[in-house]
């Protein structure tokens, strides 16, 4: 029987103090790493959850777990990404937690920093409005995430825990999955994924 990794739980008196936002410190293709190389990513603002603060520029570890590159007989291509360390501050070695990517935006986009949105349980958020900037990729007045959205990559979409060990999936038939240095990754624990998104988690006649 499969067992979830070790995954941080949103206790109810220390909940987590948001989404975790992050950016990939060197690229990660497809059709070059291997399975099992390890990535890092680091954080674009604090964060905290029971028992663990990471600091703004804190790394966030992570290593691949699937890896197919888009041929023409073969044109799925695949790259299935697991966080499973962070650096809690004062800690002198990485603490093993395992976060869900939850959205991906190419580099050159910008957005409203997510310290203004909170998780509500059972996936769901709050928004604080904004002030209005032109900038901002999706033209809101208000900062959001779309869970399971990769913004900016038309050709790529992501599936939360579809990959071995749960792992999150990226997939896209047009082209090699490729992310560059710079993306920023939006991260959660479980309890911030949607129910029905959840469905890994629960295979066909298991009870949640």
């Amino acid at each position: 029987m499969l067992s979830l990794p070790p995954i941080l739980a949103q206790d109810p008196e220390h909940p987590a103090s948001g989404y975790l936002e992050a950016k990939l410190r060197t690229g990660v293709d497809a059709g070059h790493t291997k399975i099992g190389e390890e990535f890092q990513a680091e954080t674009l603002s604090g964060w905290s959850i029971a028992g663990c603060t990471i600091p703004q520029g804190g790394r966030i570890y992570g290593k691949v777990v699937a890896a197919t590159r888009h041929t023409k007989s073969s044109p799925e291509s695949t790259l299935g990404l697991l966080i499973e360390g962070v650096d809690c501050q004062g800690s002198h070695s990485r603490s093993g937690f395992a976060l869900h990517v939850l959205e991906i935006m190419a580099p050159d986009l910008q957005s409203v920093p997510l310290h203004s949105v909170l998780p509500t349980g059972k996936g769901g958020m709050t928004s604080v409005p904004m002030a209005h900037d032109d900038n901002i990729a999706s033209g809101d007045e208000t900062s959001s995430i779309r869970v399971g959205a990769v913004l900016g990559e038309n050709n790529m979409k992501l599936e939360i825990a579809a990959g071995p060990e749960f792992a999150d999936l990226l997939r896209s038939d047009k082209q090699t999955v490729s992310l560059l240095s710079g993306t920023r990754l939006v991260l959660g624990t479980k309890e911030m994924i949607p129910d029905d998104m959840q469905l890994h988690f629960h295979p066909p006649g298991q009870e949640p």
